[in-house]
């Protein structure tokens, strides 16, 4: 039987508060859509091929709009898991059709054979009893991110508002970070606030701080 290793990836989504994968696979499926599609395709697939599948890896990306070469130190893990094990890397290749969610540095880095790569066309299938179609996915994944982006300044404009109103009411860093968390409120990158974030916030947005 021929082993193989599932490569699984995706991009943050802030303005939906996704900032970060938890550990594990199956807890990184649960909080990830596209990372669950990609174990799905390439779990089904190992089946039908009669692979064995010996080892899955999850990785997400630092910005919300494009690849980075911070996804190679994840690619050399496997890379090396394929090697020590003669397993084959299986990759859902996005970019297969109109360019969805190309990631140039994950696709020069398997052209160049470090490994033997099989990439998998991303099919529709049915997938939490529905079928998913990952164009459609995606499609409503960058209108929303893009709304996102375009609504930074406004997002700064409120948090600052808010910011200021706190601080006069005589809360400390620490404190206006909790109440605009509790308030649902992010940072301009859609992370929790901290007290150094707020910090940051005032002095360069906001007047001078004593």
């Amino acid at each position: 039987m021929i082993n193989a290793v599932g490569f699984y990836w995706t991009l943050p989504a802030p303005w939906a508060g996704f900032t970060q994968l938890p550990d594990g696979i199956e807890a990184a499926a649960r909080a990830s859509v596209t990372i669950r599609y990609q174990c799905e395709r390439i779990r089904r697939y190992a089946k039908e091929e009669g692979y064995r599948l010996i080892a899955e890896e999850v990785f997400l990306e630092i910005e919300p709009d494009r690849g980075s070469a911070y996804i190679l130190p994840a690619l050399d893990k496997v890379a090396e898991v394929c090697r020590s094990q003669d397993a084959r890397l299986l990759i859902v290749d996005f970019s297969a059709v109109s360019r969805w969610r190309d990631h140039s540095i994950l696709n020069t880095w398997w052209a160049a054979r470090h490994v033997c790569v099989e990439t998998l066309f991303p099919d529709e299938i049915v997938m939490d009893g529905q079928l998913f179609d990952p164009h459609l996915h995606f499609s409503d994944w960058r209108a929303r991110t893009n709304a996102w982006r375009d609504g930074k300044a406004e997002r700064i404009r409120r948090a600052l508002a808010d910011i200021l109103a706190l601080r006069q009411s005589g809360q400390t860093f620490g404190q206006i970070a909790g109440t605009l968390n509790e308030r649902g409120l992010r940072t301009a990158t859609g992370r929790d606030w901290s007290a150094d974030s707020v910090r940051k916030l005032l002095r360069s947005e906001g007047p001078e701080q004593s």
